[in-house]
């Protein structure tokens, strides 16, 4: 017996039958949601020409750099290799929206070699931009809270080098470990708009993506939060111990205006990703409990779709971001470096400047509370042996 295809559908006959007789290794796009698809392509497009363009002024920056110093030495700055780090995930993020221009196309997902490409590349992205935001998220709590920057760029090449060395052994480890399954168990299969990990490989999913989703989520939220509040004057912290602070009425007064702007300029980029994955996560979540004991997800096409093209336009606004706060680093700044002219400052500077003027104002307000001061404590000198 032949089931006639749908007329909100592409495929054949014969593929038809197969998607209703439960084969996974394809499914057939209604119109609604080729439309649907076509709108993530169309974030993850623009996203891709945004990030391009910021690559293109770090491609122009390196060569007036090595024109002038006659040396290649493209990172000088710890935010550049992370930043970097991020819009590198961002490209590859943006592409693997921006392929699903194929699936349109034919109106049709299905097994193949372009599928399991597109599921690298989107699970190589979303999970370094995620990654890459985390580490920003800690760096700029670590320099604005605790006063304790990191400067060393051997320490930041690691860490970011850790990153997409984990990544892609996670993905490595994915596909070969299960390579040898049959149509109905592919590890990059239809899911089912797009290709990613299949509904088989749960804990794929979560230790190779999701976990890093979740985590950056959380560890955004609560280091923006606090922060928030230190540059609105309602937190005090205390410069001897970054863990010791005190909440009161809003005071201004101890912090310059500057500092409380720049200082959550980095922290902007966290909160850009929690806006865009907070949606997905949320779908996740329910299609997670739907799913459970062999259920279905009855999560629309519509809702699946929005929430993946607000995460695909996030490439956008990081550099939307980027080119409105600008820092004038030598990798993304407009054309000059410290030898050149002097930059505004960066992040690691602007932490060194917050702590400094915390550690004087809490250093005064001792000063004139205390009635005598011996002279031997106000000398600056060795430590004694």
């Amino acid at each position: 017996m032949e089931f006639p295809p749908s007329p909100a559908q592409s495929c054949t006959n014969e593929e038809y039958q197969r998607v209703l007789n439960g084969d996974r290794s394809l499914h057939c796009l209604t119109r609604g949601q080729s439309i649907g698809l076509s709108v993530v392509v169309e974030s993850g497009l623009v996203s891709l020409i945004a990030v391009l363009f910021v690559f293109g002024i770090i491609i122009r920056n390196v060569f007036r750099r090595v024109r002038r110093q006659r040396k290649w030495q493209v990172f000088v700055d710890p935010i550049d290799i992370i930043m970097s780090s991020l819009f590198l995930g961002d490209a590859f993020q943006a592409l693997g929206a921006v392929v699903n221009i194929k699936w349109v196309a034919q109106g049709k997902v299905e097994v193949g070699g372009f599928c399991t490409a597109q599921g690298i590349i989107q699970q190589l992205g979303e999970t370094t931009v995620a990654m890459s935001t985390l580490l920003i998220a800690i760096y700029t709590f670590r320099g604005l809270w605790l006063g304790k920057t990191v400067e060393s760029l051997r320490v930041t090449k690691f860490v970011t080098l850790g990153i997409w060395l984990f990544v892609s052994l996670m993905i490595l480890l994915g596909n070969v470990l299960n390579r040898n399954k049959d149509s109905q168990h592919r590890y990059e299969t239809p899911t089912p708009y797009w290709c990613w990990i299949g509904k088989d490989y749960l804990q794929w999913k979560i230790w190779g993506e999701y976990f890093w989703f979740w985590l950056t989520l959380a560890v955004s939220l609560c280091t923006y939060i606090p922060l928030f509040f230190w540059s609105r004057g309602n937190i005090s912290i205390n410069p001897k111990s970054g863990w010791k602070f005190t909440f009161h009425r809003t005071n201004k007064t101890n912090i310059p205006a500057e500092f409380r702007e720049q200082s959550l300029i980095m922290l902007a980029y966290p909160v850009v990703y929690c806006i865009a994955i907070l949606p997905l996560s949320v779908a996740r979540w329910i299609g997670f409990f739907q799913e459970r004991n062999g259920g279905v997800s009855t999560i629309p096409s519509s809702a699946t779709f929005a929430c993946v093209a607000i995460l695909s336009i996030s490439g956008a606004c990081n550099v939307l971001l980027l080119l409105t706060t600008r820092p004038d680093t030598v990798l993304f700044g407009r054309g000059t470096d410290r030898d050149g002219m002097a930059p505004a400052p960066g992040l690691p500077d602007v932490q060194q400047d917050v702590h400094h003027q915390q550690h004087e104002v809490h250093h005064m307000a001792e000063r004139s509370t205390s009635k005598t001061v011996d002279s031997d404590t106000e000398s600056v000198g060795r430590l004694p042996a």
